[in-house]
């Protein structure tokens, strides 16, 4: 009998860490799009990477949540994030689901956009933000409605 209630124990245990890590994620969530740099930095940590400036947009690498992401800056302002796998394997559909519901404030959610493409798009309910997940399903995008990808 006692060694039936070691395995239950191991695993009661992994499930309790692994929940309070789930908890600790959705509650400094993701999604910090309209977030100056000091909020995305509480939210993601310290920048990993400075990858430069393309016009008005300045953009750095960040590992938090088990995810690369890279948050284009905008006069020091996040208007748009991408997601990623570390290993730069393609997304789950579990990982695009966990992204969109942290990505939406209390209160909003996200609603799926019609595409003719393998692409998916997404509009959040308060019209501020949209997600784009392209074909290669590599990096799901959030970002602000009236972000414009510098040339």
């Amino acid at each position: 009998q006692v060694s039936d209630t070691i395995p239950t124990k191991k695993k009661m245990k992994a499930l309790m860490i692994t929940s309070l890590l789930w908890l600790a994620l959705v509650a400094t969530g993701f999604g910090g799009i309209g977030e100056d740099e000091k909020q995305i930095e509480a939210r993601y940590g310290k920048p990993g990477k400075d990858m430069g400036t393309h016009g008005d947009v300045h953009e750095f690498g960040y590992m938090s949540g088990g995810f690369m992401i890279l948050v284009d800056f905008v006069n020091g302002i996040s208007q748009r994030e991408g997601f990623a796998n570390p290993d730069t394997s393609p997304l789950s559909p579990e990982s695009v689901e966990q992204i969109l519901r942290m990505s939406a404030p209390e209160g909003t959610s996200w609603h799926s956009i019609p595409s003719t493409s393998d692409d998916r798009s997404w509009q959040r309910s308060d019209d501020k933000a949209v997600a784009f997940f392209p074909a290669v399903r590599k990096f799901l995008y959030v970002q602000d409605v009236n972000f414009v990808q510098p040339k």
